[in-house]
């Protein structure tokens, strides 16, 4: 993301703005033998930091491993698109509602939703790596 979808979020008093997001997913598709299933290994890594002005008051840094195993009729390539497309999207939404639980425990008086984010270049990209 880069500095014009920087969003404000408000946390007690203050008022934060998002300085930086930044993802990255990691990929392990394991060889197909005989008629066991697919399997593969996605890790997404979330890093992200808000502050107020210069002050930076919280950065997380969020790793999130999905593990996947598709049917054996299924098409390689299929399953790699699936993987890649539905995987990245979903590992996202279980790493907000992940950050939003937590902070809720940890007593903020609002919790923190990391914003929604639109990864159509980071899927699109994947997918010309995975795919050539």
């Amino acid at each position: 993301m880069n500095s014009k979808d920087v969003k404000k979020v408000k946390i007690s008093n203050l008022q934060l703005e998002w300085d930086r997001i930044k993802l990255e997913v990691q990929h392990n598709f394991l060889e197909k033998t005989n008629d066991k299933p697919y399997r593969a290994t996605l890790l997404l890594k979330y890093d992200v930091r808000f502050k107020e002005g210069k002050k930076i008051y919280l950065k997380m840094n969020i790793e999130l491993e999905g593990s996947f195993i598709g049917n054996p009729k299924l098409d390689d390539t299929e399953f790699k698109k699936l993987v890649i497309h539905y995987g990245i999207l979903n590992l996202i939404q279980i790493t907000r509602a992940k950050v939003a639980a937590i902070s809720a425990n940890f007593g903020f008086i609002q919790p923190i939703y990391l914003p929604m984010i639109d990864a159509t270049d980071l899927v699109n990209k994947k997918m010309k790596e995975v795919l050539g």
